[in-house]
């Protein structure tokens, strides 16, 4: 069974969908919206599979140290597959954003987020 990892804000739908396919939902913070774990500090003892969110909430607040890789950067060493969900017509604009985050990141339009994350799971 796949354990994911969800930011806060991500579609109540998508996550109820993956949960009814057996996907186990456990949520994450990116450190300002006080929800679940902090996404930087996840580790294989997490036993966390994924992780989903909106492009924003990878994006740190102004006058921040860190950069989008920074709230990434558990997944990266982890080697967890980071989704991104962003309209399709917004990729080049948030890749631009985001930077290189590695090789483990999809930017993914939500529509197709439920058949990315559950061909995972098989």
């Amino acid at each position: 069974m796949l354990k994911l990892g969800y930011m806060s804000g991500t579609d109540a739908r998508l996550l109820t969908k993956l949960a009814a396919a057996g996907v186990e939902t456990v949520p994450l913070g990116n450190g300002w919206d006080n929800h679940g774990i902090y996404v930087g500090h996840i580790n294989k003892g997490d036993g966390i599979g994924a992780v989903v969110g909106y492009f924003h909430k990878f994006i740190p607040v102004k006058g921040s140290s860190l950069a989008p890789a920074d709230l990434g950067k558990a997944c990266l060493v982890n080697k967890i597959p980071l989704f991104i969900l962003a309209d399709k017509a917004d990729h080049g604009q948030a890749k631009k954003v985001l930077g290189d985050m590695g090789p483990n990141v999809k930017l993914v339009d939500p529509e197709d987020a439920a058949a990315e994350i559950q061909a995972l799971a098989k």
